[in-house]
């Protein structure tokens, strides 16, 4: 089954970026939602009023290259961005052919705890290592944050250049969160409980249910698949 997803998945995930003056600097990850050019990334993953791009991964079906000289940016542009709930929606800048599958995107709320998830991104991007990399997990608890955000949170610990790809539920192959990062227990305790202690270490991640992301696809009139 994890073999399927990924091969499902693997053009669909890219590695994105943002132009600093004549280099290009690597973000994280965002993933194609919409045949029409569209894509879902992490908000937090965008600053300042850079030029944004995407990468996709070397197509092969070997041993790829742990690092790339040069690469082939696609540009995007912000079309809906929610900072309250941290999702972003990216399009292509110019007209590009993509086929992908139909009901890619899933039902976050029927996702039960204890189910059976993948995580897909270029963990180790900020390190100039450009490899894909799908991993395993179960959904340890469904939570809502203080400003009612749904996250799923899941066990296993993503690195940084995995913020922005999908969580995809393996009951089914459909999309349900965009990877927020790992989960520190201090982002939601009440104030009264905050310290300056040293934030806890956890082995958690978590996820945004993409149910947050139908309203910016809806701001775009484009159907959900």
């Amino acid at each position: 089954m994890l073999q399927d997803i990924y091969f499902q998945y693997k053009n669909a995930c890219m590695m994105l970026f943002r132009r600093e003056g004549d280099h290009v600097a690597f973000r994280g990850s965002a993933f194609l939602v919409h045949p029409d050019g569209y894509l879902l990334t992490a908000a937090h993953l965008i600053t300042g009023q850079y030029e944004l791009m995407v990468v996709p991964m070397e197509e092969t079906a070997g041993f790829c290259q742990a690092h790339i000289d040069t690469v082939t940016p696609m540009g995007v542009e912000i079309r809906q961005i929610n900072r309250k709930r941290d999702l972003a929606l990216l399009k292509f800048t110019r007209k590009i052919e993509i086929a992908m599958p139909d009901h890619i995107m899933g039902t976050p709320e029927e996702v039960p705890v204890g189910n059976m998830v993948a995580s897909l991104g270029f963990p180790f991007g900020f390190y100039g290592i450009y490899n894909q990399v799908i991993k395993q997990a179960v959904i340890s608890a469904k939570i809502l944050s203080g400003n009612e955000t749904q996250l799923f949170l899941f066990d296993s610990l993503v690195h940084d250049g995995h913020r922005g790809g999908p969580l995809i539920s393996l009951s089914d192959g459909r999309i349900i969160g965009v990877i927020g990062g790992r989960f520190s227990p201090q982002d939601l305790m009440p104030d009264h409980l905050k310290s300056t202690d040293t934030p806890i270490k956890t082995d958690i991640s978590y996820a945004v249910s993409t149910d947050h992301a139908t309203a910016l696809m809806e701001a775009e009139s484009i159907e959900i698949i």
